[in-house]
C-alpha cells in the first residue's frame, strides 16, 4: 500500500508539474483579450484607440493601413502601430513587427468574441463647420458710415474741389470714385458742374479742377471747415470766397492762392489740365498749408444702416434730363454686382481714372432733389442753388428706388429724408450723390424720369455696349495712325 501511494503521489506531483509547465502557454489567450479590448477602450495606454486624430484610428482598426503605415504613407499611422506594439510588451521589436501585431488585433478580437466595427476613414469623417465671421467694429467714417481703422479722421479736414462736367474735353475725370459726397450742380449753358467731398479717402490726383460758383459756398457749411480746391472764380464769387474764408465757414487753397498742390497735365487741353495732389497740401515738415488743426470733427450728413420701408415696386434706376436740346442726360441704374448705381451720361457710363485704372462710377446711394435756383447776383446767366428748405426727392439706395422729401435747415447740419408716409429713410454706407435738380423756369427745368427693371438693365446693357464700340474704334484710330507713322 504505501509502494502504491507513493507512485500515485508521484503520479499527481508529475501531473502538477506538467500543469505549472502549461501555465505559460494558456497565458498566451491574454494579447487576444487585450486587443479586442483595444479596438473598443480609447484608454491613454493604448494610442491607436483614442479618438483625437481619424487618421491614428483607422489604422488601428484596418490591418491594410497598418501595413500602408510600414510601407511610409502615413508616417502618423505607422507611430500609432509602433506604440501598440509597446503597450502589447513589444517594446524591443521593430516598428515592423509592431504593425504586424497591429495588423492581426482584428482577427484577435473576433476569436474572443468581441465585436469590431471599422472607424470612418479620415477624408469621410465630417469636417468641423466654419465659425461664423465676426462683424465688423470700430469708428465709422462720417460722410460715409462704413467701418474704418483710420483714427486719424477726427483731426482729418475734408476737401472740396470743383470738377468739370459739362465738357467731353474734361473727361473720363480724376478721383471720383474715391469721393464720400458728390453734389451735382446746374450752372450757366445748361451744363452741370461737380462739387466732389473727399474725407475718408484721398486719390492721388483729383480733377480736372474749375472754377467755383456762388452756390457751392452754401453746400461747405456743414463740413467744419473743409479745404475748398478750385480754380479760382470771377471778382463776385472771389470775393464771397474771402468772406467765407474770413468767417470759418472753408479755407480757400484755390490755385489762384497758391499752386503748390496744382499741376497741368500736358496730356490735356486748357483748362481742362489742372489736377490737384492731396499730398502737397502738407509740408514735410508735417504743417499744412493753411487752416492748421481741425477745431471739430466732421460729422455725419446722412442717416446710415437703419431699415428702410418698401420702395416703388419694380423700380431699378432713375433718368435725370437737366436740358434735352443739349444733351445733358444721366441715369443712374442698379447694378447687383458692383452693389451701386451705375452713373450712364451721354450714352455710355461714366468712368472715372483710379489708381488701378479706370472703373465705372457707381455710388451706394443717389439722391435727386427737386431745388430751386435764383440768379447768381456774380453773373446774370449763372443759376445759383438753394441750399435750404424743403422739397420732392427719389432715394436710391439698397437696389430701391424711394419717393421720398428731402430737409436741410440752417440749425441743423446734414440732411433729412422721409417717405411720402413720413418714415425717415436712412442710406447704405458707402459714398452718396446728390443730384440737384432745377424746379424753377428762370433756367431749364429738370426731368425726371423712374425706370422699371427691365429698362433699366436694357439701357445699361445698351451703354455698355457703346462704350466698347467707341472704345474699339479708338484702337483702331491709333492703330491706323501708328502704322502711318
Amino acid at each position: 500500500m504505501p509502494r502504491r501511494l507513493g507512485a500515485v503521489l508521484a503520479l499527481v506531483a508529475a501531473c502538477a508539474a506538467l500543469t505549472a509547465c502549461g501555465g505559460g502557454s494558456s497565458s498566451s489567450a491574454a494579447p487576444a483579450t487585450t486587443a479586442a479590448d483595444a479596438v473598443s477602450d480609447s484608454s491613454p495606454e493604448t494610442p491607436a484607440s483614442t479618438t483625437e486624430d481619424p487618421g491614428d484610428q483607422a489604422a488601428a482598426d484596418d490591418g491594410t493601413a497598418g501595413q500602408d503605415a510600414t510601407a511610409g504613407e502615413d508616417p502618423g499611422d505607422q507611430a500609432a502601430a509602433a506604440d501598440d506594439a509597446a503597450a502589447d510588451g513589444s517594446q524591443g521589436d521593430s516598428a515592423e513587427n509592431g504593425t504586424a501585431s497591429q495588423a492581426s488585433r482584428p482577427s484577435q478580437a473576433a476569436a474572443a468574441g468581441e465585436v469590431v466595427l471599422d472607424e470612418p476613414d479620415a477624408d469621410e469623417t465630417a469636417a468641423e463647420p466654419e465659425p461664423e465671421p465676426e462683424a465688423p467694429t470700430g469708428p465709422t467714417a462720417p460722410l460715409t458710415g462704413l467701418i474704418t481703422t483710420d483714427t486719424s479722421l477726427d483731426q482729418r479736414r475734408a476737401v472740396a474741389v470743383k470738377i468739370d462736367n459739362g465738357d467731353k474735353r474734361g473727361r473720363p475725370q480724376a478721383g471720383l470714385a474715391a469721393a464720400d459726397v458728390v453734389y451735382e450742380e446746374l450752372i450757366e449753358g445748361a451744363k452741370t458742374r461737380l462739387l466732389a467731398v473727399y474725407h475718408s479717402e484721398m486719390p492721388s490726383r483729383v480733377g480736372p479742377v474749375r472754377s467755383v460758383r456762388s452756390g457751392d459756398l452754401g453746400l461747405l457749411t456743414d463740413l467744419s471747415a473743409p479745404y475748398l480746391v478750385s480754380s479760382g472764380a470771377n471778382v463776385t464769387v472771389l470775393e464771397e470766397m474771402r468772406q467765407a474764408d474770413r468767417a470759418g465757414t472753408m479755407i480757400d487753397i484755390g490755385g489762384l492762392r497758391t499752386f503748390v498742390p496744382y499741376s497741368r497735365d500736358p496730356a490735356r487741353l486748357s483748362p481742362f489740365n489742372l489736377y490737384f495732389h492731396y499730398a502737397n497740401v502738407v509740408g514735410d515738415d508735417g504743417s499744412f498749408l493753411r487752416g492748421g488743426p481741425l477745431d471739430q470733427p466732421v460729422t455725419p450728413l446722412f442717416d446710415y444702416g437703419s431699415s428702410n420701408p418698401d420702395g416703388i415696386t419694380g423700380a431699378a434706376g432713375v433718368t435725370v434730363t437737366y436740358h434735352r436740346n443739349t444733351g445733358n442726360v444721366i441715369s443712374h441704374v442698379w447694378d447687383d454686382e458692383l452693389g451701386g448705381w451705375v452713373r450712364i451720361q451721354q450714352g455710355t457710363p461714366m468712368v472715372t481714372e483710379t489708381d488701378f485704372g479706370l472703373v465705372e462710377v457707381a455710388p451706394a446711394n443717389v439722391v435727386v432733389m427737386s431745388v430751386p435756383y435764383d440768379t447768381s447776383a456774380a453773373d446774370s446767366e449763372s443759376p445759383q442753388v438753394t441750399v435750404h428748405g424743403a422739397g420732392d426727392a427719389l432715394v436710391l439706395t439698397a437696389g430701391v428706388v424711394h419717393e421720398a422729401v428731402w430737409e436741410r435747415t440752417p440749425d441743423r447740419v446734414g440732411y433729412r429724408f422721409t417717405n411720402t408716409a413720413g418714415h425717415p429713410l436712412s442710406l447704405s454706407p458707402g459714398s452718396t450723390w446728390l443730384l440737384l435738380a432745377n424746379t424753377t423756369r428762370r433756367f431749364p427745368v429738370a426731368e425726371t424720369e423712374v425706370l422699371t427693371w427691365w429698362g433699366g438693365a436694357q439701357l445699361l446693357s445698351e451703354a455698355r455696349a457703346l462704350a466698347e464700340a467707341e472704345a474699339e474704334a479708338e484702337r483702331a484710330a491709333e492703330g491706323n495712325a501708328a502704322e502711318a507713322s
